[in-house]
């Protein structure tokens, strides 16, 4: 036992006298609160303002720690997945959330749930990551577990009343705080740098969409991770390409391949089109305005990437350099760069064939200028005579 001087945090006014900015010490909470329970799965239930106080040399005081619960590791990772795909609004891989969690079975018919939970989260979410509120989520929440067949694990009660009595002692300091606004930059940390298999997994579902990579979940990730005051951009980078490089990521690999190509090839179009414009029109031939497009998207999506990179605290272009020659050395990239040329050469195949041997099918024929296998283009070629 020992005495600690301090100022309870919801007495800000008191606390501002002395110099300390309140507001600092609730992002500091937020911060111990989600460290307490999603890296080490031992957190403080009961933070009342009573017991949390601003020390006078402005630091945050933690008492009484009878009431303290417990999380295992694979509830972590699940609880890090769950606020991704809230705010990220993908209902149906937040109904199998639930299911890992322990609030619903394996056997249980999630069809009539996914809709279910879109409906409580979109009205709770309302326009953007800054209007999420803990209690009106909680509160529809708790509707609709008494209409579907939820049952809630002893460890959620009291997760619950730790996030609420943080966010009421949050508004106390500031009307307009949002605890899981505040978080998202912690969990958008953890997402890019955490090597666990459960996150690296859920990274991948979050940037590839089918066959598309998703450059605005990218953004959105490195923008909210910059915020967390310890994101270690270089640690990222690291587990970033063990991974990439990695057995577990040779199907990010192959998206990436496709990426290339299609941005390779886009750019060749362009250029092409703007060398031979005017011998285009004088023959009739159209010109390709959506390649067009798709390359100056993918150049805008880069050119924010690299600003939010220049932008983030430990940014060094140098220990980028560094990294690249050891990997051009490495079997993997040698094979992403025969996938490229593969690809590239594919797509040239296919659109010397639809353009100059078959110019009177019409652009939906089945010859289109997306990435297909050599089978298929043989077959193709074969019908030709």
């Amino acid at each position: 036992m020992e005495w600690v001087t301090g100022t309870k945090l919801n007495q800000p006014q008191k606390i501002e006298a002395q110099g300390i900015d309140a507001r600092h010490l609730i992002d500091v909470g937020v911060q111990c609160s989600l460290r307490q329970l999603l890296e080490h799965g031992f957190f403080h239930a009961d933070p009342h303002p009573g017991n949390l106080l601003a020390t006078p040399d402005g630091k945050l005081a933690y008492l009484d720690f009878g009431m303290m619960s417990e999380i295992n590791l694979e509830q972590r990772y699940g609880l890090i997945n769950a606020i991704v795909h809230i705010i990220n609004r993908e209902f149906e891989a937040l109904a199998h959330d639930y299911v890992h969690l322990g609030f619903l079975t394996p056997d249980t018919d999630l069809e009539p749930i996914i809709p279910a939970l879109g409906i409580v989260f979109d009205n709770a979410l309302g326009a953007s990551v800054a209007e999420l509120n803990i209690q009106s989520i909680f509160d529809q929440l708790s509707d609709l577990m008494y209409e579907y067949p939820f049952r809630v694990p002893s460890y959620y009660a009291l997760i619950v009343r730790s996030l609420l009595t943080m966010e009421g002692i949050a508004i106390g300091v500031d009307k307009n705080f949002k605890v899981l606004s505040a978080a998202y930059p912690y969990v958008a940390k953890r997402i890019l740098t955490d090597p666990a298999p459960e996150l690296r997994q859920s990274l991948k579902d979050l940037l590839f969409k089918e066959d598309s990579f998703r450059w605005n979940r990218l953004e959105n990730l490195m923008k909210n991770a910059r915020n967390n005051f310890d994101y270690d951009l270089g640690g990222s980078l690291d587990q970033a390409l063990d991974y990439l490089f990695s057995e577990r990521g040779e199907l990010i690999r192959d998206r990436i391949a496709q990426e290339l190509v299609n941005s390779i090839d886009a750019f060749g179009q362009t250029a092409w089109q703007g060398i031979t414009a005017q011998f285009r029109v004088q023959m009739g031939w159209e010109s390709n305005p959506q390649s067009i497009a798709d390359l100056e998207a993918n150049l805008g999506h880069i050119q924010r990437i690299w600003g939010l990179l220049q932008q983030t605290p430990g940014f060094d272009p140098f220990k980028l350099i560094a990294v690249v020659p050891p990997l051009l050395v490495k079997p993997e990239t040698q094979a992403l760069g025969q996938q490229v040329v593969n690809g590239l050469l594919q797509k040239a195949l296919v659109r010397l064939i639809r353009e100059f041997l078959l110019p009177e099918l019409p652009a939906t024929s089945s010859l289109t200028d997306s990435p297909v296998s050599s089978a298929s283009i043989q077959t193709s070629a074969a019908g030709v005579g």
